[in-house]
């Protein structure tokens, strides 16, 4: 696969994954997708992003579409989809369109765990190139693997909530926030996380706010996102079914 980590346009498209994580009141994790709804459920979001000067309009969705028994556990498809209205013109697959497909086993969701961190298979198709499959989303892309994992120290929940607005209503949403870094190299990512929480919403989140600083080669660049519910529904059809074990 053709996987030019240029950045900053790597960070900015899989910084979109931090959409999905679940924590507790008094979260000490926040690992992401750590809730586990009912098979088919979905949840899309409008998300704004701005790169220095530049802005971007996408679209991602999380998904659950079925089940399999993979090593003798029973284990659940998750895909992530990601869509760019007006892809830019650096010529960055990560930050166009593209699809991962994951299964994990059940057993390693609930509070505190990091389900996305423990798939059993994965696969990812971007653009229109046919679908790969990886044995570590983490050798695969690494700084998408860390954005999986959300924030993960000074996490705490905010006194006030966030109220977000979206074409079914207004959520009044709990606020979990906290940091993540990551280094690779002479890279390094920094990202302040603030994620709102609703038990309406699948997965639990109906959007967030990332604030983050890349220094690459002694050059910085800040990228800002939002983040905020457009829609969910209990009927998801899979984009990827045929990849299955």
């Amino acid at each position: 696969m053709n996987r030019r980590l240029l950045l900053p346009a790597v960070v900015v498209s899989v910084s979109i994954g931090a959409l999905f994580p679940a924590v507790a009141d008094e979260p000490t994790s926040a690992a992401l997708m750590q809730t586990l709804p009912h098979d088919g459920a979905w949840a899309t979001y409008n998300v704004n992003v701005m790169v220095n000067d530049q802005e971007f309009i996408m679209s991602a969705t999380a998904r659950l579409v079925g089940q399999a028994t993979y090593g003798g556990k029973l284990c659940r498809f998750i895909e992530y989809e990601q869509t760019v209205a007006a892809p830019p013109a650096i010529d960055v697959p990560q930050l166009g369109n593209l699809t991962w497909r994951l299964l994990v086993p059940e057993e390693e969701f609930g509070e505190g765990k990091d389900p996305l961190g423990k798939a059993v298979k994965m696969w990812v198709k971007i653009d229109q190139q046919d679908p790969e499959v990886v044995d570590s989303i983490e050798r695969t892309d690494p700084i998408f693997a860390t954005i999986f994992r959300g924030p993960t120290k000074n996490l705490k929940v905010e006194d006030a909530p966030e109220k977000i607005m979206w074409q079914r209503g207004t959520l009044e949403c709990e606020v979990v926030s906290g940091q993540n870094d990551f280094q690779l190299g002479t890279f390094q990512l920094d990202i302040a996380h603030r994620v709102f929480k609703h038990p309406d919403v699948p997965f639990g989140v109906a959007g967030m706010q990332q604030g983050m600083k890349a220094t690459f080669g002694g050059q910085e660049v800040k990228v800002s996102l939002r983040a905020s519910l457009r829609d969910h529904g209990k009927e998801a059809k899979a984009k990827l079914p045929e990849l299955v074990p």
